[in-house]
C-alpha cells in the first residue's frame, strides 16, 4: 500500500479528500492507514520473529505500534499545518498616493506595468492611464480601478 500509495504521489495521482474530520482535524489519511499498516506489520514480525513471543502478545504489540503510528502521523502533520505563512501580504489600496515608475509603456486609455517598491518589496502592478506614458517615466498612483489595476498619473502634474 504504501509503494501504490508514493507511486500515485509521485505521478501527482489521487486527491487529498479521504479523510473523517473529527474536531475539526483530519484524522484518518491515506498517511495514516499506510502508516499503521506498516507499523502494525513490521512490530508485529518483530515481535513474533526477533522477541518470540506470542501471536496473541505478538499482535497486541502490533495494533498497539499501528496505532502510535497513527497518532504521530497525526501530530506531525497537525504541527506542519502552523508552519503556513500567508506570505507577504500585500493590498492594493497601500499604493495610492505612491510613486512608482513605468515598468512597460502604458498606451492612452490602455493598459500597461508600473514597478513599485513598497514594505521593502518591490511588486509590478498593472496600470492604465488617460494618456500616453512611456516606459521609465515616474508616475503617481492616484486610484485603484479594481483589486490588480490602478490609475496613474505622470509625477510632473
Amino acid at each position: 500500500m504504501f509503494v501504490i500509495q508514493f507511486l500515485l504521489t509521485l505521478f501527482g495521482i489521487g486527491d487529498d479528500q479521504d479523510h473523517f474530520d473529527v474536531q475539526n482535524f483530519k484524522w484518518l489519511t491515506k498517511q495514516t492507514v499506510t502508516g499503521f499498516l506498516m507499523f502494525f506489520g513490521w512490530v508485529g514480525l518483530t515481535c513474533k520473529k526477533e522477541f518470540v513471543m506470542t501471536s496473541t502478545l505478538s499482535a497486541v504489540c502490533a495494533v498497539a505500534g499501528g496505532l502510535i503510528a497513527v497518532v504521530v502521523t497525526a501530530f506531525i502533520f497537525k504541527m506542519a499545518k502552523k508552519l503556513r505563512s500567508p506570505g507577504a501580504v500585500f493590498r492594493l489600496e497601500e499604493a495610492i498616493g505612491k510613486e512608482a515608475f513605468v515598468y512597460q509603456r502604458i498606451p492612452k486609455n490602455g493598459l500597461g506595468k508600473i514597478s513599485i517598491s513598497l514594505n521593502n518589496l518591490t511588486h509590478e502592478i498593472d496600470a492604465m492611464a488617460h494618456e500616453e506614458i512611456s516606459s521609465f517615466t515616474q508616475v503617481q498612483i492616484v486610484k485603484t480601478m479594481d483589486d490588480k489595476i490602478v490609475i496613474v498619473v505622470p509625477k510632473d502634474r
